[in-house]
């Protein structure tokens, strides 16, 4: 009978089943194509292909207290030699791969990785044996060809170590592209002499890969000893990291899928129950029980669920292909990640449908179960006005709660801060939910002002709206949440690149820039300085450190810290660089000493790590190496400068990649800048690529930068905010639906039908204005203590042109839905539409 009942409540009002049905649809869809693409991530498996001929290789931890060093940890190469003298290893190779650029004459210069002749053996080249002198290098075929040159001819290459000439020794034909050189003049060109990325070891015949291992562990010590799968890690140790992020990306994106959906659902099938309060009042005159309706509201939220899954299953793989093609297009995705099918996001998400249908529909049932029939009668004619002690408390009690959270939580900063953002938003949606009546009420009271001044039609809308409070509550949430996460995330994004544009504008003094794709040798910005009319030249390098507070024993924060390395002292690069010192002075930063002598620091980070100008920092280099300098400054501009500024001595043979990113010169007087700029395009010539900028035309080129971080962010922003975009539009429908008796009557006493449509249209546009206050409100409370933290500004930058598209965009979709069932409206008969329910 339960059933019955139900399947008779949707044929007499379609609307709000298929009011429902929509919202649990998408809710689904989005669901099931994030816990699509959350499996694939985490299931990712890596093979080694440089390191499949070695069933054992031994490299340094890459970890430091659980968080991924930014470059890599190198192990001492006379490791290889006591591995290679083991019983049962028949060799040991050890293995390093860093950046060099080669040069022919007449031909462009390539970028290659170069690596010890030994390394050869890794390779399947079928060639025999690689074995340049000092001062040969072996390219592979495919570079020779490309640059034009063969045995015995004479390439230019510049390594982390330098430029030299070396006289092409061979040619190597192999599938990988590369330079190979001398063991020891590979060591020192990589700027790592001594060091090895990895080592390679090798059985003899008849020796099994895990009684290698073991013999190799116990000579091996501190090192981590790899074989099968786990070869790979080592071969590409940042796909632990890439997994790590696209997994939390997508778990995150689902994570926050079914809690919107939990939140908008039942927000939407409350509103189709309370629509139904005259069906419910008569069947409780009828002899129903509050059990009967309850279980009805449950049998029908229950089919409903299980039709939208079942309507969603096929287009959430669909778009989880969709979005998973163009990660792996844009190279977002781990090697390896491969899109499988799995029931486990179809279950998931009827989980999710049930969960947020079924406790929306007893809890709207509820009073309509409970409430006499001549009560909910008198209701379904004349809504209740206000809300009842305890939705008022609790409504207040979720206001209070989201204001503690972003003082506590958001202000704090770091990670934490990031994760919780989002339940912050939603914290504060609750509290708008349940305090929705109140505020649907003040603002029709607030924009009836200037409504009342269009005559009729504005008094009429005003009053129209003031009665039906409660409804508009319904459409103003989902419209609040799409404008509140939709202004946030993009909000995190505009500040950080404005903050950074502006910072790294304000700090900049150079009158010069010289900028290379791949890099400049650190020598260029020592020729530099030595030419006429240059009061400085500063060599500046991008580095990653992680960061702790300056004690023994001190543990690294979250993330990694960004860096710049400098040339020469801190008081020449004060004269290109002004990152607003607070404390101390850049010309106390210098290299010395094995703590690391001093550095500069962001203030921001010198207050998360606990200390000061005078007092030690812990800084973990990009290989590991722990040094303590002391604070000798603290600044304000890191977003534009970066968190911590040290001596380029203090990382030397810390670095994989050791060039300097660009070379910032100081004139001596802009009168001489057109001869200077000859001199120092004189100088670019010799490296490919090199340019000589001004300030501003160096600051345009890096704001190009972060376009693969910025589309997955749009992405994932994109697939939240179209469902709760889509849902909105959905509500509002619904919400017109329901009018068909008021637009009917109207006719009916003579209102024309411009002047219904102009109403309407004045209750949508009350909405929408209402819905984008209160998101970008949230949104505000929500970004300011975030980028606070993460950049120093007291504000978020929210461009204007953002914030028109973002208020025309609502308005025209608040519009849009209203304005497609008005018309449906219309077209039922006036007599007719008094007495029927949509």
């Amino acid at each position: 009978m339960t059933v019955h009942l139900a399947l008779a409540q949707i044929r007499s009002r379609p609307s709000a089943f298929l009011g429902t049905f929509v919202a649990l649809l998408f809710g689904a869809v989005v669901i099931i194509s994030s816990g699509t693409l959350l499996l694939a991530a985490a299931s990712a498996k890596q093979q080694p292909v440089r390191y499949r001929t070695a069933p054992v290789i031994v490299a340094a931890d890459q970890f430091v207290d659980g968080q991924q060093l930014p470059d890599r940890a190198r192990l001492d190469t006379r490791l290889a030699t006591r591995l290679a003298a083991l019983p049962q290893v028949s060799g040991a190779v050890a293995d390093t791969v860093f950046p060099v650029t080669v040069r022919a004459a007449g031909h462009p210069a390539t970028s290659l990785d170069g690596r010890p002749a030994s390394s050869a053996r890794l390779e399947a080249t079928g060639s025999g044996p690689v074995t340049p002198r000092p001062g040969q290098t072996v390219l592979d075929a495919r570079t020779a060809k490309r640059l034009g040159v063969s045995r015995g001819d004479t390439v230019t290459l510049t390594g982390p170590a330098g430029t030299a000439s070396f006289r092409l020794a061979g040619v190597l034909g192999t599938g990988a592209t590369g330079a190979w050189f001398d063991d020891a003049q590979a060591g020192r060109l990589s700027g790592h002499p001594g060091k090895a990325d990895a080592i390679a070891v090798f059985p003899e015949k008849g020796v099994g890969t895990a009684q290698l291992a073991e013999r190799v562990r116990a000579v091996a010590g501190s090192a981590k000893v790899f074989t099968g799968s786990g070869r790979a890690e080592v071969e590409n140790p940042g796909f632990a990291q890439a997994q790590e992020n696209t997994v939390a990306m997508f778990g995150a994106m689902g994570g926050l899928s079914i809690y919107v959906s939990v939140f908008v659902v039942a927000n939407t099938m409350s509103l189709s129950i309370s629509q139904r309060q005259r069906e419910t009042a008569l069947l409780r005159g009828i002899g129903a029980r509050p059990g009967h309706i309850r279980r009805m509201a449950a049998a029908e939220a229950t089919l409903v669920a299980v039709l939208a899954v079942a309507a969603g299953s096929a287009p959430g793989y669909l778009l989880a292909r969709m979005v998973f093609d163009a990660m792996h297009t844009r190279h977002l995705l781990p090697p390896g990640t491969e899109l499988a099918f799995s029931p486990l996001p179809i279950a998931a998400a009827a989980v999710t449908g049930l969960l947020a249908a079924v406790p929306g529909s007893l809890i709207a049932s509820y009073r309509a179960a409970r409430s006499r029939p001549a009560e909910a009668l008198s209701e379904s004619v004349l809504p209740r006005r206000g809300i009842g002690p305890v939705r008022l408390l609790l409504g207040l009690g979720a206001l209070a709660g989201g204001v503690t959270m972003a003082v506590k939580v958001l202000a704090a900063g770091g990670a934490t801060a990031d994760k919780a953002a989002p339940f912050v938003l939603l914290v504060f949606l609750v509290s708008v939910s349940l305090l929705g009546p109140l505020l649907a009420r003040a603002a029709t009271e607030i924009l009836g002002l200037p409504m009342r001044l269009l005559g009729a039609t504005g008094e009429l809308a005003t009053l129209n709206g003031r009665a039906r409070a409660r409804r508009l509550s319904s459409a103003i949430v989902p419209v609040a949440l799409v404008v509140a996460f939709g202004v946030t995330k993009i909000g995190q994004q505009t500040t950080l690149t404005h903050e950074t544009r502006v910072q790294s504008a304000a700090a900049l003094r150079a009158d010069r820039v010289l900028e290379a794709p791949d890099g400049l040798p650190g020598r260029v910005a020592d020729e530099v300085a030595t030419l006429p009319g240059v009061r400085a030249a500063t060599g500046v390098t991008e580095v990653g450190l992680l960061a702790g507070p300056g004690g023994a024993g001190a543990k690294p924060g979250d993330g990694t810290v960004s860096g710049r390395a400098f040339s020469g002292t801190g008081a020449a690069l004060a004269h290109n660089l002004d990152p607003q010192v607070r404390a101390g002075s850049l010309a106390d930063v210098r290299a010395g000493g094995p703590a690391g002598g001093t550095v500069a620091v962001d203030r921001r980070l010198a207050d998360r790590a606990k200390t000061g100008v005078g007092r030690r920092i812990t800084l973990w280099l990009g290989d590991g190496t722990v040094v303590r300098p002391v604070v000798a400054a603290t600044y304000d501009r890191g977003t534009g400068v970066g968190e911590v500024l040290l001596p380029r001595a203090t990382v030397s043979g810390h670095l994989t990649r050791q060039l300097d990113d660009r070379v910032l010169v100081r004139a001596d007087s802009a009168h001489g800048l057109a001869r200077l700029d000859r001199k120092l395009r004189t100088v670019a010539g010799a490296w490919p690529g090199a340019a000589v900028r001004s300030e501003a035309a160096a600051a345009q080129a890096r704001d190009t930068g972060g376009e693969p971080f910025a589309w997955l962010q749009i992405m994932a922003l994109s697939m939240i905010a179209g469902f709760a975009g889509i849902t909105a539009a959905n509500t509002l429908a619904m919400v017109t639906f329901e009018q068909l008796r008021e637009v009917s009557m109207l006719r009916l006493i003579g209102t024309g039908v411009r002047t219904v449509c102009r109403i309407v249209r004045l209750e949508a546009l009350t909405v929408a204005l209402t819905g984008l206050g209160v998101g970008v409100t949230i949104a505000l409370v929500t970004l300011t203590p975030l980028v606070a933290d993460s950049t120093g500004a007291e504000l978020p930058y929210l461009p204007p042109q953002l914030l028109l598209v973002v208020a025309a965009a609502t308005v025209a979709m608040s519009l849009l839905a209203t304005g497609i069932p008005l018309r449906l409206l219309l077209r039922v008969r006036p007599v007719e539409g008094v007495s029927r329910r949509s």
